[in-house]
């Protein structure tokens, strides 16, 4: 009788566990570290991640080799076959199965293992967009926030700082079009440090990430659908030292920003854009007494390139007014004011939802950013 009553209680363990099997897949980097991707990992992301899970079992890949570790994806290779993906082509469709198996633009594949390439400028990168905060905090002669990991980059002594934000301008997009001379000005300021995004890399996140000085597990806000933080931020440190800051925004705050002045600068001539009322309004925050801090957030690049696509004519004209803006900004700040100007992510061509582009992948176009460090 003993021995029924343990067979059923052991069938009934496996019915409540889902009769679900351990499974591991080995992940392999090129530079030759290992690490394994296990269903107890795969249940504590989707545990940690609720709003990624589909269909309640599966969790995009990208945020399995994330959470390992991977900062951005060239090339992937599946099983020890040897078939090799381009990250482009899977990206946006690449999952991870509660059972093990990957699904890969709807190609359900076994992967006993995994060997993931990342572009040759990652092992070049020389900053973060964590390192925005701590860096401007530097400058002023303050602490950064408590949270913050990032790393303050060579600044000098200034009395004020301003950070410019190039809403949508990858590394790669502005290398692009450094060859053909569409932004004179930001050419002047030398080669940019080449800086690492978040994942996912979008707007969102990345703002977070540029006023904590901390990733998403650090600061909490891990997706689009998030745009506050109880971390401490850098217009908290600010008015904590008793320093002014005045955020000149688009038509809408993308994050939101405690202790800033918010200025929302809209579309008020009608011309489908914001950056010119934007530009206009950040000249005359500096013309009417300049605050201790200032960030002034471009978004028409972005906006142009989801419309459009990231590689067309109308990206290279927006590219070319904004460099004007930033130039005449950059003018009329007071001698000796500290700047940092840097993009939030980058992106990569689609043809999905009316849209021409996208980001917010591991991919190089959307997650290596430029950041310049400068004086005026």
């Amino acid at each position: 009788m003993w021995r029924r009553r343990f067979v059923a209680l052991a069938l009934l363990l496996i019915l409540l566990t889902g009769c679900a099997r351990p499974w591991a897949i080995e992940v392999s980097w090129k530079d030759g570290s290992l690490g394994a991707i296990t269903d107890e990992r795969w249940r504590a992301w989707a545990e940690a991640y609720p709003g990624e899970v589909v269909d309640d079992h599966a969790l995009p890949l990208e945020r399995a080799l994330w959470e390992m570790g991977a900062t951005s994806i060239e090339a992937l290779v599946v099983g020890k076959t040897s078939f090799s993906h381009t990250w482009a082509e899977v990206a946006d469709d690449a999952w991870l199965r509660d059972d093990g198996r990957i699904v890969l633009n709807g190609d359900v594949q076994e992967a006993e293992a995994l060997i993931v390439a990342s572009p040759p400028e990652a092992t070049l990168a020389t900053a973060h967009v964590t390192d925005v905060a701590p860096t401007i905090c530097r400058a002023l002669g303050i602490g950064a926030p408590a949270a913050a990991t990032g790393v303050a980059l060579d600044a000098p002594d200034a009395e004020r700082a301003v950070f410019i934000f190039l809403d949508g301008l990858g590394y790669r997009r502005y290398d692009a079009g450094r060859e053909r001379s569409l932004t004179p000005y930001l050419d002047t300021l030398g080669q940019p440090h080449l800086a690492l995004s978040v994942y996912p890399s979008v707007t969102r996140v990345a703002s977070a990430a540029f006023l904590t000085g901390a990733p998403p597990a650090v600061n909490g806000v891990r997706g689009r659908d998030l745009r506050d933080t109880a971390s401490e931020t850098l217009f908290d440190v600010l008015a904590a030292n008793g320093l002014t800051g005045v955020a000149v925004e688009g038509d809408a705050l993308a994050f939101n920003m405690r202790n800033a002045e918010i200025i929302l600068s809209g579309d008020r001539d009608g011309n489908g854009h914001s950056d010119d009322n934007t530009f206009t309004n950040a000249m005359d925050v500096i013309a009417g007494g300049m605050p201790d801090f200032l960030w002034v957030h471009f978004h028409g690049i972005d906006d142009t390139g989801h419309t459009y696509g990231p590689d067309a004519v109308e990206v290279d004209m927006k590219m070319s007014e904004v460099d004007g803006y930033v130039r005449d900004l950059m003018e009329a700040l007071p001698e000796g004011t500290f700047v940092v100007i840097a993009a939030d992510h980058g992106m990569h061509a689609v043809n999905e939802d009316g849209r021409q582009g996208n980001h917010g992948t591991l991919q190089p176009a959307d997650i290596l950013v430029p950041l310049w460090v400068t004086v005026r």
